[in-house]
C-alpha cells in the first residue's frame, strides 16, 4: 500500500493492521514515495517490508512471493 493516499496515511492504516489481533498476521508492504522506512521496520505496527518508489516490478513481486511464504 501507498503511504500517502487521498485523505489518509498508509502508515496509520498499518499500525492498526499490526495492533489489531484479528488482522496482526496480514503482511503489509508500504511503497512510499518520499520516506524511508528502513529505520521504521523494527517498530511497533511496523510493515513486514517496503519498497521505495520507482521500484523494480520485479523486486516487487519477490517481495510479495516472500511475504506470503512466511
Amino acid at each position: 500500500m501507498d503511504i500517502m493516499l487521498a485523505g489518509l496515511d498508509g502508515r496509520s492504516i498499518c499500525k492498526q493492521i499490526k495492533e489489531n489481533h484479528l488482522t496482526y498476521f496480514v503482511p503489509v508492504i508500504l511503497i512510499p514515495g518520499t520516506h524511508d522506512l528502513a529505520e521504521s521496520l523494527h517498530l511497533p505496527g511496523a510493515p513486514n517490508d517496503f519498497v521505495a518508489k520507482p521500484f523494480d516490478l520485479d523486486d516487487l513481486l519477490g517481495r510479495i512471493k516472500k511475504q506470503l511464504a512466511a
